[in-house]
């Protein structure tokens, strides 16, 4: 082959590496994203099951949680203890509703709201609205939340 057509073939294949280059990150992203809003359903559902462990589970071992009116939680284990319901204590919905997940690289955020309602000593309360952030952090090929903040939304009108 001669030194301009192996320039050449080599031109082509940059090329051709630089424009599907971003259709590979953007089916990348999108099935990161896609897999973060199963592992929020995920979340949700381990919440209903009261399954502490599970929820645990979904934190990298670091993760820190910032609940609201408390001081922040460090650690899986402190975290699954958090987690874990009081006796006669139990949560009978909790969705969360992303609005936007944004993936770069290794790191991803995730904000948007959550709907929660459950039991006390057989009473029932909410649904209760409010909005969190996420910062998901892939940890061993997997997605794990590392920082996760919520807080109330507004008092509904009366």
């Amino acid at each position: 082959m001669s030194s301009i057509s192996t320039r050449v073939s080599t031109l082509v294949l940059l090329g051709a590496g630089l424009v599907s280059a971003p259709v590979l990150c953007a089916q990348t992203a999108a099935a990161d994203s896609a897999a973060i809003h199963q592992l929020g359903r995920q979340f949700s559902a381990a919440y209903i099951r009261g399954d502490a462990a599970a929820m645990a589970d979904l934190y990298t071992s670091d993760a820190v949680i910032f609940p609201e009116r408390s001081e922040l939680i460090t650690g899986r284990d402190a975290i699954a203890r958090y987690w874990t319901p009081r006796p006669g204590r139990r949560v009978t919905r909790h969705v969360v509703t992303p609005t936007r997940i944004v993936v770069d690289g290794h790191h991803a955020y995730d904000y948007g709201t959550y709907e929660i309602a459950g039991e006390r000593d057989g009473t029932s309360w909410g649904p209760f609205r409010g909005k969190y952030v996420v910062v998901w952090r892939r940890d061993n090929g997997a997605w794990r939340m590392q920082l996760d903040i919520w807080n109330s939304g507004p008092k509904p009108e009366s």
